[in-house]
């Protein structure tokens, strides 16, 4: 992974974090992750409108990720309803990266070397030691484990889906980009009467709300994986979804500065654990 790439993972991984912290900081956790889809969708179709057309073989890829990214958002609404950002959201992220590095190994039979994998894995082991500590500390109950646990098989799938498509959808960046546009664009449409249907008419004034915020969410949730999407298509889909899980260090950060949570040792040996695998990925 080049120094470029690898760089605007990172960047991308603050990016994600920045926008899963407006989530649990707003009140309505679900109306909240809802008006940050609507959003994405929105800076995605202005960059669709702009954008070289993705590939036609990069269609069905399109269609698929948007389904499971409904599912995605429905279930991170539902997340941070009894949990700490600095707990849930390592706990989401945790197990991802180890089965997007099966699944890109199993059907595009992409398999990391020896020092990504060594990398992976400190991220992995990371990534879980700081959600186990909070678990521990009584941050989480186990119905919110098991959505966490669950939206990372979520995670999981459509990484190694989007870093396919994206390779599909044509050369360069810009077609990378498009590529998650419309992707992001055809998921605030699905996403939308699944909102009108679970909150009938309360959900129109709910969606207006906090405009300034939620656009801003908007932009980082689209930019922030418009990058990574990029990234899948000049480095191995396993390697960038582990580096992007650096996120969880940035996420305990805002979490401990910004929305009041507790920050104790183990947390921290654990971020040192995801800073080795970081480096050991840019060393692969």
């Amino acid at each position: 992974m080049t120094t470029f790439v690898w760089a605007a993972v990172l960047g991308a991984a603050l990016l994600h974090a920045l926008w899963n912290s407006v989530v649990k900081s707003a009140g309505d956790k679900f109306m909240s992750a809802a008006r940050v889809a609507l959003w994405t969708g929105a800076v995605a179709a202005l960059v669709a409108l702009v954008a070289p057309a993705p590939f036609a073989a990069s269609m069905p890829y399109v269609i698929a990720s948007a389904l499971i990214h409904v599912v995605y958002f429905l279930l991170v609404g539902r997340l941070y309803r009894n949990a700490d950002l600095s707990v849930a959201y390592p706990m989401m992220r945790g197990l991802a990266p180890l089965v997007t590095t099966v699944l890109a190994a199993a059907t595009l039979h992409e398999v990391p070397g020896a020092v990504a994998l060594v990398g992976v894995l400190a991220l992995v082991a990371g990534v879980a030691a700081m959600g186990v500590s909070g678990l521990a500390h009584g941050r989480i109950d186990r119905e919110t484990l098991v959505v966490a646990l669950f939206n990372s098989v979520i995670i999981a799938i459509y990484s190694v889906l989007d870093g396919e498509g994206a390779r599909l959808a044509g050369p360069g960046a810009a077609h990378a980009f498009a590529y998650n546009a419309w992707s992001d664009a055809l998921t605030a449409g699905l996403y939308l009467p699944v909102v009108l249907a679970l909150r009938g008419r309360a959900a129109g004034p709910e969606l207006a709300r906090d405009p300034l915020r939620s656009a801003f969410a908007g932009l980082a949730a689209f930019g922030g994986y418009a990058i990574v999407v990029w990234a899948m298509t000049q480095a191995s889909i396993g390697a960038v979804a582990a580096l992007r899980e650096c996120s969880v260090v940035f996420a305990a950060i805002i979490g401990v500065a910004f929305l009041g949570e507790p920050f104790r040792g183990a947390r921290a040996g654990a971020a040192l654990l995801i800073v080795g695998g970081a480096i050991a990925l840019r060393l692969a």
